[in-house]
Parts: structure tokens; C-alpha cells; sequence
């Protein structure tokens, strides 16, 4: 794993959400993960697309009509589309691969769409639904689009994307849609990707890799349950102090936590085999 990689991607996460490069951040992903990388060369095959793509729309009057002329060059001219028949392979999580490959997860498929868009200077938005990502084109002259990358650009209607909220919130509440349906910052597209990288290593049992990718997450947002993750893989991989470190440190972030009689369990379990070495 690329150490320039971490440094890279570390320096990004200190910035503020409007100053990171989102599709920059997800290719230092791509780099540690894979050990070498040249997110140079993938971010100028980016703005290459986005060149190609101008040609599509260029002329073009209407979100609907843009938006089937973007979805005609990057689905139909080059054939981008979801992985449906390895959907957990850890490459579909590295943007740099689902450039060349042309398949990928719907939150990598959907950063693409969305640098590709922004270098057009098209309105567009993640929208982080529960269980789906898909892009958004905000049109405030009119009715927003839902695109979904991963099927090869189908539109949602809103009506769908509230029903895919329901699947997975059940009752649902103005306010939750809402919340929902605001656009994601691009420190939260980063944390989501990971933790889809962390699920598929933890399928996998490649722990070493899941800590890895927990340590991202922690650089990013500081959030208690992933340094409480970080304690339990810890303690697989025998890192027992680094384990009772972040597991002692959980117990008090999060007193109220339903876990935390559990957490604390293990805690006293991994202290106690490690007395004797003392």
C-alpha cells in the first residue's frame, strides 16, 4: 500500500468541503489500495471525456435533452455500466479501474458522471438514497432529473426515489426526505465509498485491508462507531494496544451506545490475556 498515497489523501481530508477534488480523493483511494496508481493520467482521461462530451450537448436546449445526449456518449458510446454480476469486487470502488474497465459500483459510476458534468458546467448533484447512489440535475427552472449510472443513465421519478427511501427507513416524514434527498458533501461521498471498500474486504476477511480503509474514514469524519471498528480489527490482527486505545475511547464518545457492554467485554478480555506479558 502507497504511504504517498495516505499522505496525498490526508492532505485532502484537512481541506474544506468546497476546495477537496472529489474524483482526486478517490483516486488516492484507488492508489493505496492497489499500490500504485497515476491519478494524473486518470484525471486527464476525465477531462478527455468531458471534452468528447461537449460535442453531444453542444446545441442541445433542455435538461431532458442534455441529459439524453451526456447518457447516449457515456453509456452508449462507451459502454459504462453497472458491475450487476460482481457487484462486490473491491475494483468497482477504484475510480481509476472503473475508467478503464467501464464498469463500476453506483457511487464510483456516479462520481464520474458527476466530474464529467461539472467540467460542462451542468448543474448536477450526488443524491446519496439509502441502498442506491444516483446523480441529480438540479433545474430550477423546472422539474429536477434523477439519473442512475449504474443502470446506463435511466431516470428516477421522485415518486421512486421516495419509495427507495421507504424501503429502507420505513415511516417515512417530510423531513426525512428532505434530509434525504439533500446533496451530499463531497467528504460524504468519500466516507460512503469507503465504507462500501470496508464491506467488501470484511466479506472478504481481509482485515488488514478493512483497517486501512477505517483509518480513511477516521481521517475524514472523527465518527465513534468507525473508531470503535477500528479497535475490533485492531484486535484480530493482534495490534492489542492500539485495540484497547480505541475501544477505551469509544466507551467514552458514546456512554449511551446499545454496544457498549459488549464493547467493554471485549475490552477487558484483551486486557486480561495481555497482563501476563506485562
Amino acid at each position: 500500500m502507497s504511504s504517498a498515497a495516505r499522505r496525498r489523501f490526508r492532505a485532502i481530508a484537512r481541506l474544506p468541503d468546497d476546495q477537496m477534488n472529489l474524483a482526486e480523493a478517490a483516486l488516492c483511494i484507488a492508489w493505496e489500495e492497489q499500490g500504485e496508481g497515476n491519478p494524473a493520467a486518470s484525471l486527464q482521461a476525465i477531462d478527455d471525456m468531458a471534452a468528447a462530451a461537449r460535442a453531444y450537448i453542444e446545441g442541445k436546449a433542455g435538461p431532458r435533452t442534455i441529459i439524453a445526449a451526456l447518457n447516449q456518449y457515456l453509456f452508449g458510446e462507451l459502454g459504462f455500466r453497472g458491475n450487476h454480476w460482481n457487484y462486490s469486487d473491491p475494483a468497482n470502488s477504484f475510480l481509476d479501474r472503473v475508467i478503464t474497465r467501464r464498469v463500476g459500483l453506483p457511487i464510483l459510476l456516479s462520481v464520474l458522471y458527476l466530474e464529467i458534468g461539472w467540467r460542462l458546467q451542468l448543474p448536477l448533484a450526488g443524491l446519496a438514497l439509502p441502498g442506491h447512489f444516483l446523480v441529480r440535475y438540479i433545474d430550477p427552472a423546472g422539474e429536477d432529473l434523477y439519473i442512475d449510472p449504474f443502470n446506463r443513465g435511466r431516470l428516477w421519478t421522485l415518486a421512486e426515489c421516495h419509495t427507495q427511501i421507504a424501503a429502507f427507513a420505513g415511516n417515512v416524514t417530510p423531513a426525512l426526505v428532505r434530509r434525504m434527498m439533500a446533496p451530499p458533501s463531497p467528504r460524504a461521498i468519500l466516507i460512503r465509498l469507503l465504507r462500501n471498500l470496508k464491506s467488501a474486504y470484511l466479506e472478504r476477511e481481509q482485515f488488514d485491508r478493512a483497517l486501512a480503509v477505517v483509518e480513511r474514514i477516521i481521517l475524514l469524519d472523527p465518527d465513534p462507531a468507525e473508531l470503535r471498528d477500528r479497535g475490533l480489527l485492531r484486535a484480530r490482527l493482534g495490534q492489542v494496544y492500539g485495540a484497547l486505545t480505541d475501544l477505551e475511547r469509544y466507551a467514552q464518545l458514546a456512554p449511551q451506545a446499545p454496544d457498549l457492554d459488549s464493547i467493554q467485554r471485549q475490552a477487558r478480555a484483551l486486557a486480561e490475556n495481555l497482563a501476563p506479558h506485562n
